[in-house]
Order: structure tokens, then sequence, then C-alpha cells
């Protein structure tokens, strides 16, 4: 009898219970004498020929066993039946190997006191958000301008939300809600508030005495007002906010000192009655208006970086905050939408009567992410309405109303924005797809891309299908497209010459107007920037064909020699001074009046220098020269 005849026989001795081990020790225990180290060897050698003896019955065993098994229940439920379930299995593999993969199988869903722990946690970070604007309600303005105001420059909540989901998504960690806490995330992203102290507002009063025995005099007075402080800036850590001062007079709160006088007191005697006035002056935020909140976009993914952000994965996170926040500008943060084949850039040419509405156009198209199609809008509307109707953009029916039925243009253009914003994301930017499912409704953007996208065909055809279905005489305006864009110029067709310059000015300018009406953005010098400033546009459209001018408007202005008006040509640089004393706006001269620069009313526009001029000191034009 061999070695392992004596290993199988101990074995099935002991009830075929034992372990590999056990049969190593029993049958190096069963040695003696002098031939125990030998023995030993032998057994230990033995003991692992076992082993993989009882390995190889076992999975032979279970082989058979899933072999019979998968016999049985293809028997049952058939070949396909067998390959669906072998593909929810390796689903559920791959999932079980990605955090929090449970929420996906667990169909999809979060339990029930998971979905109010997520609800709680998101009102911390809108809690955490709503806090770091409380300043705001303590300014003595307008509340509406308050309002527009914290609506600007509040950060937005889903800022920690992105942060805490790219820690679980990203980096694959499973956390708790208490790890991370929203006001110290919101932290980083809250604004600052600077104020100027006041000292110079002045009161004037009038005190007329009225006397039975000598008659009337009257006294006049002039005091300075107590001093107080005037919200003058909003910053962050990667931008800020300028709130010019204003002067109102009261009473009556006009920007003029008014002819009218306020009465304090009036005292009567036996014989005389004194009774005072007054006027003053009271400086206080210019409220007409909400200035722009310029943002260094590199700064800002700098304290992203900070936070454990990896720059590659910048997109990812501007994403994150997008989903859980959807009113948050990104284009303002540097999140760029890149330009579709049929989106273009261009400048309105409409009436005094919509040119009214163009800050309300651009507060609900930044409201919607489309503030780079306010001109667009603007032409819509003069279709629409031409600005003489309450329903200015003739969208009670995108409000579920029926036709004209909204009579305050604010409301209108809300609803008429937030309608072109969804058709336009809904046709990928498509102009022409976009004006056509505003009038139609978005139905038309599925009928048209599966025959090829936007055609006067498709218009035509859609149209009739619709006036069939409803038994109508017809539906919509298949010319809408061509009726809209009639208000709109297209600026990549603008001609100029290059008489005078060392470089091709019309070169420069069809790269300038490929981002004709992206925002301004402070700091921004390339499109991944989602806009630029006024310096930065020219830095980048100039490099584009070999020319250096690299800084801002006064490194540009330095860089560059005066040139008289009378000789001024196309392709010149034109400069302002828009705060302190030396050159801070910069554009380039198109002839005729007209100049392109990036500013922070309109982005990247066309612009009227005789405009410019009533506003800011003009500085004159000047040359690049070699």
């Amino acid at each position: 009898m061999d070695s392992f005849q004596i290993i199988l026989m101990l074995y099935e001795m002991d009830g075929g219970e034992m372990n590999a081990q056990d049969l190593a020790n029993d049958a190096a225990g069963q040695a003696g004498g002098a031939g125990k180290k030998i023995a030993g060897k032998v057994a230990r050698k033995a003991a692992g020929k076992a082993a993989k003896f009882l390995k190889k019955l076992a999975k032979d065993f279970i082989k058979k066993l899933l072999l019979a098994l998968g016999k049985s229940l293809l028997a049952f439920i058939g070949p396909y039946g067998l390959a669906i379930i072998a593909v929810v299995i390796l689903i559920a593999v791959i999932l079980t190997a990605i955090p929090y993969s449970d929420w996906f199988l667990g169909g999809g869903s979060r339990t029930e006191a998971q979905k109010k722990a997520d609800i709680e946690y998101e009102q911390k970070f809108k809690l955490a958000a709503d806090k770091t604007v409380e300043e705001i309600n303590g300014i003595d303005a307008e509340s509406s301008w308050k309002a527009q105001l914290i609506n600007t420059i509040k950060p937005s909540w889903g800022i920690p939300s992105a942060l805490v989901r790219y820690h679980i998504v990203a980096k694959g960690k499973k956390v708790e809600y208490s790890d991370y806490d929203p006001d110290e995330l919101i932290e980083y992203f809250k604004p600052k508030y600077k104020y100027t102290t006041i000292k110079n507002d002045k009161e004037w009063t009038k005190t007329i005495t009225a006397c039975a025995n000598t008659g009337t005099d009257i006294e006049y007075s002039t005091y300075i007002r107590e001093d107080h402080d005037v919200l003058s800036k909003v910053s962050f850590d990667y931008g800020e906010m300028v709130i010019k001062p204003l002067k109102r007079y009261y009473p009556g709160g006009g920007t003029t000192r008014p002819s009218e006088w306020e009465l304090v007191w009036r005292d009567k005697s036996d014989d005389c009655t004194v009774t005072r006035y007054r006027q003053y002056e009271k400086t206080m935020v210019d409220d007409r208006f909400v200035p722009s909140l310029n943002i260094d976009v590199p700064q800002f993914q700098k304290v992203l970086i900070n936070q454990g952000i990896k720059k590659t994965d910048m997109k990812l996170v501007y994403e994150f905050i997008k989903t859980a926040d959807p009113s948050w500008n990104s284009m303002l943060y540097g999140g760029y939408r890149g330009i579709n084949a049929g989106t273009y850039f261009g400048q309105a040419q409409v009436t005094d009567a919509v040119m009214r509405y163009e800050s309300l156009v651009r507060k609900y198209a930044e409201m919607n992410g489309v503030e780079d199609q306010v001109n667009l809008i603007l032409a819509l509307i003069q279709q629409e309405s031409g600005g003489n109707s309450l329903d200015v953009m003739q969208s009670s029916e995108s409000a579920g109303l029926p036709p004209n039925t909204l009579t305050d243009p604010e409301i209108s253009i809300m609803y008429g924005v937030r309608h072109f914003a969804a058709v336009f994301r809904s046709a990928g930017g498509d102009i022409k797809l976009t004006l056509q499912a505003y009038n139609f409704g978005g139905g038309f953007i599925d009928y048209a891309k599966k025959r090829g996208g936007y055609s006067k065909e498709n218009a035509v055809a859609f149209s009739e299908m619709m006036a069939d279905k409803n038994g109508w005489r017809r539906y919509g305006d298949v010319n809408y497209v061509e009726h809209v864009l009639r208000y709109y110029s297209d600026t990549g067709s603008l001609q100029v010459s290059s008489d005078g310059q060392i470089f091709d000015v019309q070169e420069v300018l069809n790269v300038m107007s490929k981002y004709m009406g992206m925002p301004y953005v402070w700091g921004g010098r390339r499109p991944e920037h989602g806009g630029f400033d006024c310096s930065g546009i020219l830095e980048y459209s100039f490099n584009k064909i070999g020319i250096s001018i690299y800084g801002t408007a006064q490194m540009q202005y330095n860089k560059t020699v005066p040139v008289n008006a009378s000789e001024a040509s196309p392709g010149d640089l034109v400069f302002w001074v828009t705060k302190g004393n030396t050159p801070t706006h910069v554009g380039m001269y198109l002839g005729n009046d007209k100049f392109i620069n990036s500013n922070n009313s309109h982005g990247l526009s066309i612009s009227s220098i005789n405009t410019w001029n009533k506003l800011y000191p003009f500085l004159g034009y000047r040359r690049i020269v070699k």
C-alpha cells in the first residue's frame, strides 16, 4: 500500500471531514523514531497530492451541478430567457463595483428615508447660500433692486452640492452627509461687502417767520448731514461687482434738487407764526439697475481645485452644478457651450419700442442660460409685436393661457424667453430650427430632425399636417424664420477695408464675429472662459493672425501710436477711461462711428463711438505698427 492509499484510508476512517492541514498533521504524526523526518516529508507530499485531488473532486462536482441546473433552467425558460438572466447578473456584478450602486440595484430609486435625508441636506445647502446675502436686506434701496442683486451675487447652492457629488462619483469615496458641513463649504464662495462712508450730504432749511407787527422774514441755512455708509462693492475671491453711488434729493427722491420744500414743523405764538421747511440730499446705491458681476474664471476654478477638484474634471463639476441648480449661469463662470454650425450671432435691427425692453430680455436670458442670444430675441419681439403690445413676446399660450391674455410686458418676456430657451436647447443651438419651433411649438424639432433638420419644405409639411390634424385652415407661420431674420443682421457678413493697416482687418473681424453676443467676462482671454473682456477679445483675435497685442487696455494703449480722427481707418483701436485716469476700455474701429468691443452691458457687440463719448472720456484712435 503506497502513501497515497494510506492517506485516503485515514481520510475515510475520519468520516471524510478532515481538511488538508489535518491530513498533513495526522500523516506526520504516524511516523516515529529515526524515520520521523523522512516520513514527515513523505506525508506532507502525500497530503499536498490529496488536497489537489480533493479540489479537483469539488470542482468536478460543482461543474456537474451547475451544468445540471443550467440544463433544467434552459428546458424551463428557453435560451433567450437564460441569456437575459446572464446579462442581468453581469450588470449587477459591474454595478456593485460602482460607489453608491445600490441606487441602481434598488431600481433607480431611493428609499423614503434616503429621499428625506437628500431633501434635508439639499435644504441645508440652500439655507447656507441664503445666509451669505442676508446683509442685502438692510440696504436702503428699492426692494426689486435688492431682489435682483441677491439673485446675481448669491452663490449657487449647487456648487457645494457638486463638490460632494464629485467626491462620491469621481473619487469613489463612501461619504456620509455628516462629513460635509454646508456652512463650511459655502464659505469659499460667499460674497464680501465693502461700504463707503458718505460725509458730504447736505441739508438745506428755510425758516419763515411771519409776525403781525413786523411782517415776514425768511432765513436759509445749510448743514452737513450725519455720516452714513453706502454699499460700494461686492467681492469674491474670484471676482467683484462695483456698485456706483447715486445722490438723490428730497422731497421727491429725484436726481436733481427740487423746487418744492418739505414741511418740518410749524409753531404759532400770539403775534408770530414760525414755519420751517427743508430739502436734503441722500447718497445711496444707484438702484436704477443692477451692475454686472465680473468673474475671474481662472481664479474661480483655482478655488475649486483647492477643494480637491482635478483641473481635467472641471467640465464634469460644472455639469454637476448645473444639474443641481439649473438657474446657475455657467457661462459667467467659464462654462463654454460650443458654437454649433447652426448658431451664429448678430445685431438686432429693431425699433426703439422694442429696444426699451432690452434690459428685461437680457435679465431673463441670463436666468435661462441664453444670454448670448439677446439680439435674436429682440428681433423675434420685433416680429411678434413690434414692442407695441402688452403681450410683448405673444407668449400667453406658452403660459397655458388664451392668446393676448398677458397684460404685463415683463411677464410676457419671462414666459417668452423661457420658451425660447427650451426650444433652443432642444434644437441643439440651431437658430433656424429654434425660431420655427418658437412659432410652431417644440414638436416641430423632432419632426424636422427626422427629416434632415430645418428646411422650408419641412416647415410647410409640418404646418399642413398640424392644420389637417386640428381641422384648421392653416397652422403657424411657415415663413417665420425669414420674418425674424430680416430684423437681425449677421455680423459675420460685415465687410471692412484694410487701408492703412499692416494686417487684414476683415480677417480679424471674422474671428471676432464667431463669438458675437458672448457675455463680458472679466479676465476672459479665450472662448473657454465663457466670454471675453475688452482687451481679451482683441488679444485673442489678433493672435489668430500672428499679431501680439497681449495685455490689458492700458498695455495695448502703450503698444499703439496715436492717429488723428480725420485719418482714422477700420482696424484702429479706440480707448476710453471708464474709471480712474488710465485707459480701461478698448475696442476696434469699424468705420462710420461703429466699433466692435466686449462690454459688460451687451457682451461682444458693435457699439457707437458717439454714444460712448457721452458716457466716458475718449482717449482717441490709435494704430498698431511694426
